[in-house]
């Protein structure tokens, strides 16, 4: 027995180095011999992309570590055979077109249909003393088919490591994030097998389920089928407290809780315990409310609920009033930035002592609160609907200059909330105190201690300001009148509310404007055309007058 099993030994060794041997003269004939094809899954698969045959080998990456326990040899698959401490170079077989691995000194297995770990276990019992090692190298191409609603139906090389859902990506069906854009069915793909019954691939469920029955490895010659997507026929649709609510394909045997995993779960806002069933009769009337409590089937302590086709559910969600609410202090205060608000609460004056109060450079009279202009419900205004809306309501605007100047005002209104920052923060007046809202924007501007003086004056800009001067006084400053200057039409714009005024009705304050107007001079022909026009008038009511008194004569 002893002789036996060292005869055996020495005839493994002696077959390993022949092995090896061949090998090394194999791969150095087909580096070096020109022209010399290997007769290899590679030089096959190598034809089988070629531009005659307009197929392409996909260069997929596992998805993970190839379970011995699931996957399926078949032929074209590649191991590594190694006896340790007998075998000096792990050998490469790989299974016949017949499905059967041949192993030195071992014998011939059908390994075709058997799972990895049953070929593995195999193997291992046929060799009493050692324990050799089997190992899959390389996972095998294959051709399979894609038919039905894809961009590119026809045949296809994959990888037994790969899924269905891959093989529809090879025919142009990409899923999509937006689900509106998917034109075929992820719930009713059909795989048909040679001597299986027909079986239904849910990628839906998959996804959110990762149960490998719903989305199985491909095997040499399956056909896969790709119906057109059908919401009209079979759908369920989910609203609500989930990451992707929207219309579903339905299948017969989904459940409440499978279906709100397939829509991505929960959010956490949502109530487990107020989940609504809305059914309908097929004349589109309501047959049914149903509201249920989830979270024991959530918990594992009971069992889920059955859907039906053409069902609604609607996930409750906690109302939740916390959000980021906050304003944004710029200008003259010692911290400027981004406070956090209360909503309804939090008030002007406070922010601006959370803020440090104002620099010394603040200048009061300029500050203002901008805010977000909003509709009553607090949605964003959409301005050019409001015009729309403007357009159709007016019997007041009776002119056409009028409207003109109402729509220019309402285009270019800003979102000023009416306060004065001297009467507030100066005198103590909490009337004019703001309760801020998210989104407020409070603005100190600098004290510039200039006014602007622009128009028919000799070097405009600005002047610096002196208190109690008048507009003259600043006139002056600029270089004085210009020829052409209409002095008696000078205007003071103030610099926070931009009103027009006479200079006699405001006192001039910093940051304010002082705009001299052109005196416009006519051309002669004008005046003369205005005489004339005023001429004709005045014969026109002559005229009038002597017949209205010659009718009332004749009387």
């Amino acid at each position: 027995m002893k002789n036996g099993n060292q005869a055996f030994q020495g005839m493994t060794r002696l077959l390993a180095i022949l092995s090896a041997l061949f090998i090394a003269q194999e791969r150095l004939d087909a580096q070096t011999t020109p022209g010399r094809e290997r007769r290899s899954l590679g030089s096959a698969l190598e034809k089988l992309s070629s531009p005659e045959t307009n197929v392409t080998i996909p260069q997929i990456p596992l998805e993970g570590v190839v379970d011995e326990r699931e996957y399926i040899v078949g032929p074209g698959d590649v191991f590594s055979f190694l006896i340790p401490g007998m075998t000096v170079v792990p050998l490469e077989l790989m299974v016949s077109p017949e499905g059967t691995l041949v192993i030195p000194s071992s014998g011939e297995f059908v390994v075709h249909g058997k799972t990895l770990k049953a070929v593995k276990e195999a193997v291992r019992s046929s060799f009493s003393a050692a324990r050799p090692s089997l190992t899959l190298l390389t996972p095998r191409s294959f051709l399979v088919s894609v038919l039905g609603a894809v961009e590119k139906p026809g045949s296809y090389v994959a990888s037994a490591v790969m899924r269905v859902d891959k093989a529809l990506v090879l025919a142009g069906a990409a899923p999509s994030a937006d689900r509106s854009k998917i034109l075929f069915s992820t719930r009713h793909i059909i795989l048909r097998r040679n001597g299986e019954p027909d079986r239904t691939v849910d990628l839906d469920r998959f996804f959110a389920l990762r149960r490998n029955e719903d989305n199985p490895f491909l095997r040499e010659g399956d056909m896969v089928i790709v119906p057109p997507r059908a919401l009209d026929q079979m759908s369920v649709s989910i609203y609500g407290g989930v990451q992707a609510p929207g219309q579903y394909e339905f299948r017969p045997g989904d459940s409440l809780v499978s279906m709100i995993r397939i829509a991505q779960g929960l959010t956490l806002a949502a109530d487990p315990t107020s989940v609504e069933i809305l059914r309908l009769a097929r004349d589109g009337s309501e047959s049914g409310r149903f509201l249920h409590d989830i979270s024991p089937i959530l918990a594992g302590s009971a069992s889920d609920i059955a859907l039906e086709n053409k069902d609604r559910i609607v996930v409750r969600e906690f109302h939740d009033r916390r959000g980021d609410f906050k304003v944004v202090v710029q200008g003259e205060v010692r911290f400027p930035g981004t406070y956090p608000i209360t909503p309804d609460s939090s008030w002007l004056s406070d922010v601006i002592g959370r803020a440090g109060g104002f620099t010394a450079s603040a200048y009061l009279p300029m500050a203002e609160v901008e805010r977000k202009q909003t509709t009553a419900q607090g949605i964003p205004a959409d301005l050019s609907r409001e015009a729309l809306l403007n357009l159709r309501m007016n019997d007041q605007l009776v002119t056409p200059e009028e409207r003109a100047y109402y729509d220019l005002e309402a285009t270019l209104r800003r979102g000023t909330v009416p306060t004065d920052f001297v009467a507030l923060f100066e005198r103590g007046d909490r009337s004019f105190d703001v309760r801020l809202r998210d989104g407020d924007v409070i603005f100190v501007p600098s004290s510039a201690k200039t006014v602007y003086v622009y128009g028919q004056v000799g070097r405009p800009g600005y002047v610096s300001y002196k208190e109690g001067a008048d507009y003259r006084y600043y006139v002056g400053k600029a270089g004085g009148y210009g020829e052409e200057a209409d002095a008696g039409k000078t205007r003071i714009i103030k610099g926070k509310t931009r009103e027009w005024l006479d200079p006699s009705d405001t006192l001039i304050e910093p940051g304010d404007f002082i705009w001299v107007p052109k005196d416009i001079k006519y051309p002669t022909a004008y005046y003369l055309n205005l005489i004339s026009q005023a001429a004709s008038f005045v014969s026109v009511v002559l005229s009038m007058t002597v017949i209205i008194l010659q009718l009332t004569g004749s009387k």
